[in-house]
């Protein structure tokens, strides 16, 4: 088990804006795309995406890395909301982010009110967050897409099979040098 301390605490939130800047380099690549999760994890972070009838294959996670770079440069700002689930579900219905919709109705079952989004640029995800300042603050050399696989939603074999990016991230070029 990891030791929790501070370090470990800013890396996780790195990591996590990571997978937010990873998901707008996606939805400006394949502007149709759904979203479903994207969590930190050890050593890195994924998303879950449903790409629709587009096939994803490993030469574009080159193509996602150069985008987040770009990202990354332009030092985008997070911006956090919180709005009424209720209303947050409309507005997931509206723009056919049906994942969304699924996690936002599971929450107003459990008796939440309100949630948290995160901006970034022209994305906007359901977040609880917390994610660092702005893009600008991530290591654009410390970090790296590094793998391709299937997810079922909610791991559910009865469910749509998702693609999942992974990418492993650190504070430093060398420390990704060294995995």
């Amino acid at each position: 088990m990891k030791k929790v301390n501070s370090k470990n605490i800013q890396i996780d939130i790195k990591r996590h804006s990571l997978a937010h800047v990873m998901a707008l380099a996606v939805k400006e690549l394949w502007p149709n795309v759904k979203f479903a999760i994207g969590p930190a994890i050890d050593n890195g972070f994924y998303y879950d995406f449903d790409f629709g009838n587009k096939k994803v294959v490993e030469d574009d996670l080159r193509k996602i890395e150069k985008k987040i770079k770009h990202l990354i440069k332009q030092d985008l700002k997070f911006e956090k909301t919180e709005i009424n689930v209720s209303q947050a579900i409309e507005k997931e219905k509206k723009e056919g982010q049906l994942y969304k919709v699924d996690l936002l109705e599971k929450l107003k079952k459990e008796g939440e009110k309100k949630v948290n989004y995160y901006k970034l640029g022209r994305f906007e995800d359901l977040c609880r967050g917390p994610h660092i300042e702005s893009a600008g603050k991530l290591n654009k050399d410390g970090f790296k897409l590094n793998k391709l696989a299937g997810a079922y939603w909610r791991g559910d074999e009865k469910n749509k099979m998702l693609t999942r990016i992974y990418g492993v991230a650190f504070e430093t070029k060398q420390e990704l040098k060294n995995i």
